[in-house]
């Protein structure tokens, strides 16, 4: 199976919805977030580092999920993954 890869207005409008995602402070450090980010670099068409080297973070701020129910960011990225896969 050939992956489509993701275009980079692709990659701008999910990281927006990604930004609005984060209705907490510890969202944005969540493994939840960040691993959305890593997934969309991985599946892009073009380098997107520019795009996302603001919100990336540091391996020493990152944390595990949190288990907030719902989960933003993650129910974003799981539909993303369905969409996608």
């Amino acid at each position: 199976m050939i992956e489509k890869q993701i275009t980079i207005d692709e990659v701008k409008i999910l990281l927006e919805r990604l930004i609005q995602s984060a209705v907490k402070s510890e969202c944005w450090s969540c493994e939840c977030f960040q691993g959305f980010i890593s997934q969309l670099e991985v599946d892009s068409s073009r380098d997107i580092y520019n795009f996302v080297e603001l919100f990336k973070s540091v391996d020493e701020s990152m944390h595990n999920c949190l288990g907030c129910n719902p989960c933003p960011p993650a129910n974003l990225y799981k539909e993303y993954l369905v969409k996608h896969s």
